[in-house]
C-alpha cells in the first residue's frame, strides 16, 4: 500500500480536504529536487495549469470522522496508482498508435494516419471514463486513516 502523510484542512459535507506532506512510500525519488512529486500526489500538469499550492489538497471521503488539523496518512490501495496512471496514458496512447497504424496500412496516407491516430485517442478517452476514475466510485482510489504513534 502506498502511503503518505497528510493534515486535515477543511471539511465539505462527507468529504475531507487532506493537505499532503512529506514523503511518500512509494519510491526514493522523493528524496530528488524535481521528482515526481508522488508525495503530494500532484502532477506536472498543475503547474500549467495555475494550480499551484492546491496541487496538494486533495478531497477525499471523510470515513474515519477526522477534523481540521487532524494529522492522518493518505492510503492508495496496492496497484491503484498502476491502474490509474495506465487507463489515463497507457490505453489512450496505444489505441492511438494502433489507430495510426491500421489506418495508415489500409490507406498508405499520412493524413488516414492522422485520423486513425483521433479515433484511438477518443476511443482511449472513453475506455477511462467507462473504467471509472471518477469520484463517485464505491471504493475511492485515495483514502484516509488516522496516523498512529510508533512506540519506541
Amino acid at each position: 500500500m502506498t502511503e503518505t502523510a497528510g493534515v486535515v484542512v477543511r471539511l465539505e459535507g462527507d468529504h475531507a480536504w487532506v493537505r499532503a506532506e512529506g514523503a511518500g512510500s512509494a519510491c526514493g525519488a522523493c528524496e530528488q529536487q524535481g521528482g515526481c512529486q508522488s508525495a503530494g500526489m500532484g502532477s506536472v500538469l498543475d503547474g500549467v495549469l495555475g494550480r499551484g499550492q492546491a496541487k496538494q489538497l486533495l478531497r477525499l471521503p471523510n470515513t474515519i470522522r477526522a477534523r481540521p488539523g487532524d494529522t492522518v496518512v493518505v492510503c492508495a490501495a496496492e496497484g491503484a496508482v498502476l491502474r490509474a496512471v495506465w487507463l489515463a496514458y497507457g490505453i489512450p496512447l496505444v489505441l492511438a498508435l494502433a489507430g495510426a497504424i491500421i489506418f495508415s496500412a489500409l490507406t498508405g496516407s499520412e493524413l488516414a494516419a492522422v485520423a486513425g491516430m483521433l479515433i484511438g485517442l477518443l476511443g482511449g478517452y472513453f475506455v477511462m471514463r467507462r473504467s471509472g476514475l471518477d469520484s463517485g466510485r464505491p471504493e475511492p482510489i485515495l483514502s484516509i486513516n488516522f496516523k498512529r504513534i510508533r512506540e519506541g
